[in-house]
């Protein structure tokens, strides 16, 4: 299993070395930081982190800087890893393969950029970037792992006071034997900026609805520092010898909505790492059942039937889709299957309707017939 947890950037990019060709690990996001020392401090950030068709994560921040003396141009950076697994690692038209609609808004006006690439954290020459040449680098260039990473870096103009910036982009959902869906974003770079802080933090999560995954508790210790802004539950989970986590972390089973995490003065101490193990894993941890459904309509596909099923476990597939949306079932069987699942939310207010289910969901259910 890949570790999660990034102690730093560079351990970042190690860590992904042992990354086999099981799985495509596409990106991890970034915070931006000042490639020479400063003055100017982040006074806000608002992280957003949006999963579309469990196939592209969109990463939107806004940050608040603060910047105490007069203005000031400062080369700002955002580190990006290299792709690794099951890919393709060289540069596409000289950016990021797998990284698109890179954009920096500072003060109402959109800011060019410059890539570079970087094969080690000592291309910072006296705030300046020192990029190698891919043509005469002694590494690999290509292929399922290369030995560089990409530094997007701009020009920013930091007037006397608060100085706004919105910055967005967009790549492939990581993936693997193991992981659904994985998600990593390194939150440590913010402590490189003057405060070594940020003083209104603010992280939102949105991995669509109906969706099972993990938050590992790097950054954070209790469950009750989220909150769920719609509907769902969460849990602690423990590592332990025989589990396939690595970390202690919380599982959270969201119907609909988002997570919201809010800290002030937030010096983040681990990075955020947001994961969804793929079926067998779930089966692994749930021993007692005979086969166990998933919440996520993504992975409904994946259940391994090796045996012919009886008419009640075809019953229950049947109204897999019900379940997601906390039908509460009469049937003694049905409701003691589905009570036994940790994401079943029952919710006597709703009524099932076939036409309202995602066209995938309806289909399912003809399968069952």
């Amino acid at each position: 299993m890949i570790p999660k947890h990034l102690l730093s950037f560079l351990f970042l990019l190690l860590s992904l070395s042992a990354f086999a060709n099981d799985g495509a690990y596409f990106a991890a996001g970034n915070q931006l930081i000042p490639i020479h020392e400063t003055d100017i401090s982040i006074q806000k950030e608002i992280l957003t982190v949006k999963k579309f068709n469990n196939k592209l994560i969109e990463v939107t921040v806004y940050y608040e800087f603060f910047n105490p003396s007069r203005e000031k141009e400062l080369i700002v950076g955002f580190e990006a890893i290299s792709p690794s697994g099951d890919v393709e690692g060289a540069p596409k038209k000289g950016l990021h393969p797998y990284m698109r609609d890179f954009t920096v808004n500072m003060n109402g006006s959109p800011l060019k950029y410059q890539v570079a690439y970087v094969a080690d954290s000592l291309y910072n020459q006296n705030g300046k970037i020192k990029t190698i040449d891919l043509a005469n680098f002694d590494g690999s260039t290509s292929g399922n792992y290369v030995d560089f990473f990409y530094v997007y870096h701009f020009k920013a103009k930091f007037k006397k006071g608060k100085n706004i910036v919105k910055h967005t982009y967009t790549f492939d959902v990581s993936g693997g034997i193991e992981y659904n869906f994985q998600f990593d974003y390194v939150l440590t770079a913010a402590n490189r900026w003057a405060n070594k802080q940020i003083d209104d933090f603010t992280l939102n999560i949105e991995m669509e609805d109906f969706e099972d995954f993990y938050i590992d508790k790097t950054f954070f210790k209790r469950k009750d520092e989220w909150k769920i802004d719609g509907v769902g539950k969460v849990r602690d989970i423990k590592a332990t010898p025989n589990s396939p986590l690595d970390r202690n972390a919380l599982e959270f089973a969201v119907k609909s909505g988002k997570l919201v995490f809010q800290k002030k003065n937030f010096s983040p101490k681990g990075e955020l790492s947001i994961y969804s193990h793929n079926l067998y894993i779930h089966e692994i941890l749930n021993t007692d059942k005979d086969f166990y459904l998933p919440f996520s309509i993504y992975q409904a596909d994946n259940i391994n039937f090796e045996e012919s099923l009886s008419s009640f476990q075809k019953k229950i597939l049947r109204n897999l889709p019900f379940a997601r949306r906390g039908y509460v079932f009469s049937d003694p069987e049905l409701k003691e299957y589905y009570e036994s699942l940790y994401w079943y939310m029952p919710d006597p207010q709703y009524s099932p309707a076939i036409s309202k289910l995602h066209k995938s969901e309806q289909q399912w259910i003809e399968q069952w017939k």
